[in-house]
């Protein structure tokens, strides 16, 4: 019996030892910061979902946007301005001591979950921003081809 259990043991010595040698902890430089979005969006040149901070964004020219795009972009600038409006006005009533102790523990608890949808409706608004306005790439090699194949598409072929 004392056998078996020292085989145990050894086995799961070396098990433990080889999921160490091969599966070892990322750099902390690859785990998100805190701010860090880590919602998935996709690469604008391959397509491959990658969480936001591992990836390279670039600001679209102005003049690249479509006309659809510039009266989206105002549409979420506008809500994105009256959702931070309603969030500032709720943060001031709940930093006044006198108007907390009028409410009720039930409109306390439906102001703070009308605060959290805010938030995360202005979240969302600015993540709908982000889209609209940048390009999103892996990495740099892949904005760099972007950019090659944009040039192409857009530099005339000379016939002779």
């Amino acid at each position: 019996m004392l056998a078996f259990i020292i085989t145990l043991i050894l086995i799961w010595l070396a098990m433990w030892a080889f999921f160490k040698f091969m599966y070892p902890k990322p750099p902390k430089e690859f785990m998100p910061k805190k701010g860090d979005v880590i919602t998935p969006r996709e690469c604008d040149f391959c397509g491959y979902p990658l969480a936001e901070y591992r990836g390279v964004m670039e600001a679209k020219p102005e003049t690249l946007l479509m006309a659809t795009d510039q009266q989206r972009k105002n549409e979420l600038t506008s809500e994105i301005a009256a959702l931070e409006q309603q969030i500032a006005t709720y943060e001031k009533q709940a930093s006044d001591k006198a108007y907390q102790k009028q409410l009720t523990r039930q409109q306390k608890k439906q102001a703070q979950s009308a605060y959290d949808d805010h938030q995360k409706q202005l979240f969302e608004k600015k993540q709908a921003l982000k889209k609209v306005t940048t390009w999103f790439f892996c990495n740099y090699e892949h904005q760099a081809d972007f950019h090659a194949r944009n040039a192409e598409q857009i530099t005339p072929t000379i016939v002779k």
